[in-house]
């Protein structure tokens, strides 16, 4: 990202400020989601250790 600011500064604002914006209306379910799978990956992973 740095690169791309360097080299082009308005246009990798003006994209950065997207990424932003659409993180920031969206915070809430990318926290919910990854937790979710996170936590489903980790159960997963600890039956698996049982019953092998």
């Amino acid at each position: 990202m740095e690169r791309y600011g360097l080299r082009a500064p308005a246009s990798a604002d003006a994209r950065l400020n997207a990424l932003r914006s659409w993180l920031e209306e969206r915070q809430e379910q990318l926290i919910v989601t990854l937790s979710l799978l996170a936590g489903l990956w980790l159960t997963a992973r600890s039956i698996y250790d049982l019953v092998a």
